[in-house]
């Protein structure tokens, strides 16, 4: 009877609930469309910036990669003089790689400068080849050298003859990264780039990211340098330009989320007004229903609880852990499993005459825990130390529990035998100390080898090699920070008297005493080396030549002045100088060097303990 009036309201409800659907379909479609064309806009925005920067970068990595390949050129070029002298010594190379150096010469090969090694047969082949092509002496020239561990490998070959010889047959080569031409930087961004000739044949090329997808890059720019013709292209990732654009879709796609959420919601609150009456008659029937089920479940809960009281036993003897089931108030053996006798080394009747503290390695351990049991405090996972029937002492991790067994109070010890772990933890630990103690021994021999590689043997200063690596640098710095940059030569006064009346042992201690005098009173800046003998090297970064005068001359004032007891001789040592600065001299340190070499024979012939400055006339 209750079907037929019911009829009619369900079909409203069916009208209703299509045309809320209806309007909520509208709704969205409007809102995620609005979403779309703001995503739009925003990502078109994102290309711009991402084109701009990328124009940026290759123009910055352009010049960085013109000036290197610039001053290399010139450096080769020197090198390649057949009668360079100490400028040939000190130039550095920069940046070419490990500082090797091959020279080819009427075919025969030969390593001048780096660390011995091979050059591969395609390396000589391509020399051999540039000397047949007769190309302009001086002229360098980028060949490819990459392999899948340097896939950005360059050779770089140079044609160094006499300007008058008829035929050249003299050429020098050594291999460069394209990395290595560019500025730290630029490589942050972590970009695709790559060398490639006229006709567009790549030469090198370099992944900044770990993966080598190109799906989140940009179209490949080209740049041409000046230096060699050749062309830099670059490929960005907009992966950190991505990230706020990320942010904003997210929460942009979010706030429409909610809102269609929100819609969501509503619809299905108004779903649930106008189908309350039909729901309310179904949730009667569901809860007698669901009353039915529990009775039934209660039941079978009850039987389950049962079942387990009857098989208590049978679980204990079951687990691998050691229980132990102790009266509270007669402090008698209840029950124990299998892995309890096992461990203890008791049949089940020897154990059971057993009082509980006498399976303990100290009794008032026993006493302890059990009144910290008494007083409701937790006892878990204890480092507590048994007796076996054999008299063996067992380390085990002890826990206890009050509990009602069988309609008495009692108490639960369960334990693990713990005794292998901790012989165990103690042969780690003693392998540890010994790596500990090996890992000191190599650290101590690392820093040996490395005082042994940079400093002089005599003096405790840099050495040569060390000293001109040190000073390139900070002149290469100087240079691109334009700041000021000094460098002097000091030869000691009359050395080789020294040596002939005295003999060689005291001419060193002379040495040793003036290096030791001189670097305490220089500036932290300044880099101090020996380059041979009885001759020093000052660079001092930030100085002018005014103001490096000013601190030779204080330096040999000061040594002037405290003359030295050498075994029962006192002797007055005194030094000659010259000083270059790079705004006068270039920007080659094997210039200034040479400059300041020249003033320094100056200041000996001007009857020594002096200190020229160089003039700049001989660049």
């Amino acid at each position: 009877m209750s079907q037929a009036p019911a009829a009619p309201l369900d079909r409203r409800e069916s009208r209703l609930r299509w045309m809320d659907s209806l309007l909520t379909a509208l709704f969205l479609l409007l809102l995620w469309w609005l979403v779309a064309e703001i995503l739009y806009e925003r990502a078109g925005s994102l290309s711009q910036r991402v084109e701009l920067r990328q124009q940026s970068w290759l123009q910055q990595a352009s010049r960085a990669v013109d000036a290197r390949l610039e001053t290399l050129q010139r450096e080769m070029q020197l090198f390649g003089q057949v009668d360079a002298g100490l400028a040939q010594q000190a130039v550095s190379l920069h940046p070419l790689e490990n500082g090797q150096l091959w020279l080819l010469q009427h075919e025969q090969l030969s390593q001048p400068l780096g660390p011995r090694q091979p050059l591969p047969a395609s390396a000589r082949d391509n020399m051999l080849q540039l000397l047949a092509q007769r190309p302009a002496n001086g002229k360098m020239l980028l060949l490819p050298a990459a392999s899948a561990a340097n896939p950005d490998r360059l050779q770089v070959s140079m044609v160094v003859c006499d300007e008058h010889a008829a035929d050249c047959d003299r050429a020098i080569s050594g291999f460069i990264t394209l990395t290595a031409l560019l500025d730290p930087e630029l490589l942050l961004s972590r970009p695709h780039f790559a060398l490639r000739d006229t006709q567009g044949n790549q030469l090198a090329s370099y992944h900044g990211d770990e993966n080598g997808s190109n799906l989140l890059h940009t179209h490949s720019t080209s740049s041409q340098l000046t230096t060699v013709p050749l062309q830099l292209s670059v490929q960005f990732n907009p992966r950190e330009e991505l990230r706020p654009f990320m942010l904003f879709s997210l929460f942009l796609v979010g706030g429409g989320a909610l809102l269609s959420l929100l819609l969501m919601l509503l619809i299905v609150r108004v779903n649930r007004k106008l189908g309350y009456a039909v729901r309310h008659s179904r949730e009667v029937t569901q809860a007698t229903h669901l009353l039915t089920l529990t009775n039934n479940s209660l039941r079978e809960r009850l039987q389950v609880l049962v079942d387990e009281q009857r098989d208590q036993q049978t679980l204990i003897d079951t687990v691998q852990v050691g229980v132990l089931m102790l009266d509270a108030e007669q402090q008698t053996l209840l029950t124990a499993n299998e892995a309890a006798l096992r461990m203890l080394g008791f049949n089940r009747q020897a154990l059971f005459r057993q009082l509980p503290e006498q399976l303990f390695a100290d009794a008032a351990q026993y006493t302890q825990l059990q009144a910290q049991l008494k007083e409701q405090q937790l006892v878990s996972e204890r480092e507590v130390e048994l007796v076996t029937r054999s008299g063996e002492r067992l380390w085990a991790v002890l826990s206890m529990r009050p509990l009602l067994f069988r309609e008495r109070r009692a108490i639960v010890l369960s334990f693990v035998d713990i005794t292998e772990r901790l012989l165990h933890a103690q042969r780690l630990e003693q392998e540890k100390q010994t790596t500990e103690r090996t890992l000191a021994q190599l650290q101590s021999t690392q820093h040996e080898l490395y005082q042994r590689a940079t400093r002089d043997d005599l003096t405790g200063i840099a050495n040569r090699r060390h000293f001109l690596s040190n000073a390139g640098k900070a002149l290469e710095q100087a240079r691109r920070e334009q700041q000021p940059f000094a460098v002097a030569v000091l030869d000691v006064d009359r050395f080789k008297s020294i040596n002939d009346h005295y003999g060689h042992a005291v001419g060193d201690s002379v040495l040793r005493q003036s290096a030791t005098t001189i670097a305490a009173l220089l500036p932290d800046v300044a880099l101090f080396g020996r380059l041979g003998g009885e001759e020093f090297a000052i660079a001092l970064p930030g100085f002018s030549l005014l103001e490096a005068h000013a601190l030779l001359d204080q330096l040999r004032d000061s040594l002037a002045a405290q003359p030295q007891q050498v075994d029962e001789h006192l002797l007055l040592v005194t030094f000659s100088a010259g000083v270059a600065e790079r705004q006068l001299c270039g920007d080659l340190l094997s210039n200034l060097l040479k400059e300041a070499d020249h003033a320094m024979y100056r200041a000996k012939r001007s009857g020594r303990n002096r200190v020229e400055s160089a003039r700049g006339a001989n660049i």
